[in-house]
């Protein structure tokens, strides 16, 4: 009679240990392309934003000049939303709450946001928030996951300045920091 020897299937110690390593390279390689990507993205959400955005403004100016608004201070209802405009284009009033400019921004560029006050009581309530600068007549749109970050320095949103002069609204999208 002869004896069978049964060998158990398995890996040694040495070809896990290669095969850890072999990931831990794949990892190193990989995620600085990930985190690039990522940035990538996001800029490319701002850009496609801005797009929108400037041709919402294209379409306020439209009707502000078929409603006579195309000069000074003025305002116009658009979708039940009264918007303030300065030379037929939205303006930023220092008096307006946040909740107020966000509703106003949603009535000229369809955007899933909230303002600051809302995302920071909860910052799952929308993709983007909306911020102002009454002093400089600026909206700014930011990322939601990026509200710990913002600050006047914190590249990665879009800025709306509605100038007063004849040169018109300027929309800047910021990604340096995204």
């Amino acid at each position: 009679m002869s004896s069978k020897k049964t060998r158990t299937a398995g890996f040694t110690l040495i070809e896990l240990v290669v095969v850890i390593i072999i990931l831990g390279i794949l990892a190193v390689v990989a995620a600085p392309k990930f985190i690039s990507l990522t940035s990538d993205s996001k800029a490319a959400v701002l850009e496609s934003i801005a797009g929108a955005m400037e041709s919402g403004l294209d379409l306020v100016h439209s009707k502000a000049a078929i409603e006579g608004q195309e000069t000074g201070d003025g305002q116009i209802e658009i979708n039940g939303v009264a918007v303030p405009l300065f030379n037929g284009h939205p303006s930023v009033e220092g008096t307006d709450s946040f909740d107020k400019l966000n509703e106003q921004v949603q009535a000229w560029l369809e955007i899933d946001s909230v303002s600051l006050t809302a995302i920071e009581a909860d910052n799952d309530a929308a993709p983007f928030f909306i911020d102002k600068s009454t002093g400089l007549n600026r909206i700014y749109i930011f990322f939601s996951e990026d509200l710990s970050q913002k600050k006047v320095s914190f590249n990665c949103h879009i800025r709306y300045t509605n100038l007063e002069s004849a040169t018109g609204p300027v929309v800047i999208v910021e990604t340096e920091d995204c």
